[in-house]
Protein backbone atom coordinates (compact mmCIF):
# COMPACT_ATOMS: atom_id res chain seq x y z
CA UNK A 1 0.00 0.00 0.00
CA UNK A 2 1.19 3.51 -0.79
CA UNK A 3 2.68 5.20 2.30
CA UNK A 4 0.59 8.37 1.88
CA UNK A 5 -2.64 6.40 1.65
CA UNK A 6 -1.69 4.32 4.69
CA UNK A 7 -0.95 7.52 6.64
CA UNK A 8 -4.37 8.99 5.69
CA UNK A 9 -6.16 5.85 6.86
CA UNK A 10 -4.18 5.78 10.10
CA UNK A 11 -5.13 9.43 10.66
CA UNK A 12 -8.78 8.49 10.10
CA UNK A 13 -8.47 5.80 12.80
CA UNK A 14 -6.85 8.20 15.27
CA UNK A 15 -9.55 10.80 14.60
CA UNK A 16 -12.21 8.11 15.04
CA UNK A 17 -10.99 7.55 18.60
CA UNK A 18 -10.66 11.31 19.21
CA UNK A 19 -14.23 11.98 18.09
CA UNK A 20 -15.62 9.32 20.43
CA UNK A 21 -13.27 10.02 23.35
CA UNK A 22 -13.19 6.29 24.11
CA UNK A 23 -10.19 4.03 24.52
CA UNK A 24 -12.06 0.93 23.33
CA UNK A 25 -14.36 0.61 20.33
CA UNK A 26 -16.03 -2.21 18.47
CA UNK A 27 -14.12 -2.94 15.28
CA UNK A 28 -17.45 -3.04 13.42
CA UNK A 29 -18.04 0.63 14.29
CA UNK A 30 -14.75 1.59 12.67
CA UNK A 31 -15.37 -0.51 9.55
CA UNK A 32 -18.93 0.81 9.20
CA UNK A 33 -17.82 4.40 9.89
CA UNK A 34 -16.77 5.30 6.35
CA UNK A 35 -17.35 4.09 2.80
CA UNK A 36 -14.15 5.90 1.75
CA UNK A 37 -11.77 3.08 2.77
CA UNK A 38 -12.02 -0.63 2.01
CA UNK A 39 -12.01 -2.98 4.98
CA UNK A 40 -8.75 -4.52 3.77
CA UNK A 41 -7.09 -1.09 3.81
CA UNK A 42 -8.38 -0.43 7.33
CA UNK A 43 -6.98 -3.79 8.44
CA UNK A 44 -3.55 -2.90 6.99
CA UNK A 45 -3.59 0.42 8.82
CA UNK A 46 -4.67 -1.25 12.07
CA UNK A 47 -1.83 -3.76 11.74
CA UNK A 48 0.66 -0.92 11.28
CA UNK A 49 -0.71 0.98 14.27
CA UNK A 50 -0.64 -2.19 16.35
CA UNK A 51 2.59 -3.91 15.38
CA UNK A 52 4.89 -1.06 14.35
CA UNK A 53 3.61 1.96 16.26
CA UNK A 54 2.13 0.03 19.22
CA UNK A 55 -0.75 2.49 19.61
CA UNK A 56 -3.54 -0.06 19.83
CA UNK A 57 -4.39 -3.72 20.34
CA UNK A 58 -7.03 -5.71 18.49
CA UNK A 59 -8.75 -8.44 20.51
CA UNK A 60 -11.94 -10.44 20.88
CA UNK A 61 -14.08 -10.48 24.00
CA UNK A 62 -17.31 -12.47 24.32
CA UNK A 63 -17.51 -12.89 20.56
CA UNK A 64 -17.02 -9.20 19.71
CA UNK A 65 -13.95 -7.78 17.99
CA UNK A 66 -12.56 -4.71 19.76
CA UNK A 67 -9.81 -2.19 19.16
CA UNK A 68 -8.31 -0.79 22.36
CA UNK A 69 -5.76 1.98 22.67
CA UNK A 70 -2.51 1.41 24.52
CA UNK A 71 -1.35 4.06 26.97
CA UNK A 72 0.77 5.58 24.20
CA UNK A 73 -2.23 5.56 21.85
CA UNK A 74 -4.47 7.23 24.45
CA UNK A 75 -1.82 9.92 24.97
CA UNK A 76 -1.70 10.58 21.22
CA UNK A 77 -5.48 10.77 20.98
CA UNK A 78 -5.76 12.91 24.11
CA UNK A 79 -7.76 10.52 26.27
CA UNK A 80 -7.02 10.36 29.98
CA UNK A 81 -8.49 7.28 31.65
CA UNK A 82 -6.01 6.75 34.48
CA UNK A 83 -5.22 3.21 33.34
CA UNK A 84 -8.67 1.67 33.15
CA UNK A 85 -9.70 0.34 29.79
CA UNK A 86 -6.26 0.65 28.20
CA UNK A 87 -4.50 -2.29 26.60
CA UNK A 88 -0.94 -3.49 26.98
CA UNK A 89 0.77 -3.81 23.60
CA UNK A 90 1.79 -7.25 22.44
CA UNK A 91 5.53 -7.90 22.77
CA UNK A 92 7.43 -7.50 19.50
CA UNK A 93 8.18 -10.73 17.67
CA UNK A 94 11.88 -10.20 18.29
CA UNK A 95 11.22 -10.52 22.04
CA UNK A 96 9.51 -13.89 21.71
CA UNK A 97 11.87 -16.84 21.53
CA UNK A 98 11.09 -19.65 19.12
CA UNK A 99 10.65 -22.88 20.99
Amino acid sequence: MEKHRLARIEQYIVEFFQDRQQARILAKELFDGTPEYANADLVRALEDLEKKKRLLVRHTYEGNDYITLTTQGADLVGITLHGEGLAMPHPPKSAISNV
